[in-house]
């Protein structure tokens, strides 16, 4: 078996659970590839150098890859999709951020994790994404997220958008901003605007304003084989838009569409580990003591 390690930087706290986290690795005597920034920022400032097999940059360089282990939050987990891009290499995600709705194994479980993964005791939860398109191909190569797609006002006031479903008009949106949400971005951005939790197997969006300036105006489950198309303006020259953990500046006013992603991501899921079980413990849930 191969396993790469994906990350960016190790905060000195967590020299420990990576050193645990190659041990076990070296112990079941698999071949390991390491990111290349991650292993020179390791050898630097955690005066350690794994025991590995080699290392990777690019996507080309993980085609013979069985599993990634992303090692850092959500936000690294999130760019290991971008690296893994459609090959469709299941990533598993050791979660050494806060929150960790993608990482979801703590740095306590990480022998016992290894051991699973070895024994094959897990499962693989194909996981739907988002595809931008747009005239000028934003975010070429690679146009995909996995969490939501996010446009918002690069200063301040504003955003118009006109929202159109499979070419019906839906609404016109006042706000400072606009999320679509795949079912495993529900946990994300959208759910801290008030947008609704889903199950990660559903087959739907969520469209979420940000700051809407008219009360009614509500987040919206749709089905996710729907066509999405959004004209925004604003007073700004410029607005921002986000896949995930990318963003970039464009001048507006601008059309964009959003559909689903002609391939899906493959996380991991061990033995023991569910999405009911995940969000009871992230959000506390049942901490009240009449439970």
């Amino acid at each position: 078996m191969t396993i790469a390690v994906y990350g960016k930087r190790i905060d000195a706290e967590f020299a420990e659970a990576t050193r645990n986290l190659f041990a076990a690795l070296e112990k079941y005597r698999v071949h390991v590839l390491i990111y290349l920034p991650l292993l020179d920022y390791i050898k630097s400032n955690l005066s350690y150098t794994p025991q590995i097999s080699g290392t990777f940059i690019t996507t080309q360089d993980l085609k013979e890859t069985d599993i990634i282990i992303s090692l850092g939050g959500d936000g690294t987990f999130l760019d290991s999709i971008a690296l893994v891009q459609d090959l469709g290499i299941p990533i598993m995600g050791i979660n050494l951020g806060r929150l960790g709705f993608l990482a979801t194994t703590s740095i306590p479980e990480i022998d016992n994790s290894i051991d699973l993964l070895m024994a094959s005791k897990y499962s693989i939860e194909k996981r739907s994404m988002l595809q931008l398109v747009s005239n000028s191909k934003l975010f070429n190569p690679f146009p995909y997220a996995l969490n939501d797609m996010v446009v918002r006002n690069s200063v301040s006031g504003l955003l118009h958008v006109n929202t159109y479903i499979n070419g019906d008009y839906l609404s016109t949106y006042w706000a400072d901003g606009l999320i679509i949400a795949t079912p495993t971005g529900s946990t994300a951005y959208s759910l801290s605007v008030g947008g609704p939790i889903l199950t990660p197997n559903l087959s739907a969006f969520v469209l979420s304003a940000i700051a809407p300036h008219h009360l009614t105006v509500r987040p919206l489950v749709i089905p996710d084989d729907s066509l999405i198309e959004l004209e925004i303006s604003g007073r700004d020259e410029e607005l921002i838009v986000s896949l995930d953990s990318r963003n970039i500046r464009i001048p507006q006013p601008v059309t964009l569409m959003l559909k689903k992603a002609p391939f899906n991501a493959n996380v991991v899921c061990l033995k023991g580990t569910t999405f009911y079980r995940t969000i009871r413990s992230k959000l506390l849930w049942g901490m009240d003591k009449r439970n």
